[in-house]
């Protein structure tokens, strides 16, 4: 079985939660850095998750990364600092998407 090269984008705490589940990640906190960032990552991964704070930042050019690469998954994740206001199950997120 092969398994999708998965990373996560965000802030420091996101990026540690996401870790502790196994991922990669990357903190960038500028929308349009993590935007450059994903343009390049897109190339060797095939699922990336990104805080919702991002991606609200950059949502016209997300869209069309979208579309330019259907065989990979954007996936926006509420930051752990907005699922402090709500309850977010973050584990059942990454099932979701990455099956399992």
């Amino acid at each position: 079985m092969l398994y999708a090269m998965h990373i996560v984008v965000g802030d420091e705490y996101t990026v540690a939660l996401f870790k502790l589940l196994g991922f990669e990640g990357r903190v960038i906190e500028d929308p349009h850095s993590a935007l450059d960032f994903i343009k390049k990552a897109l190339q060797n991964y095939d699922v990336i998750f990104l805080t919702s704070t991002l991606a609200k930042a950059v949502r016209r050019e997300l869209d069309d990364l979208r579309m330019a690469n259907p065989r990979k998954l954007l996936v926006e994740v509420p930051s752990v600092k907005e699922g402090m206001e709500r309850e977010v199950n973050y584990l059942q997120i990454v099932r979701q998407v990455l099956g399992g």
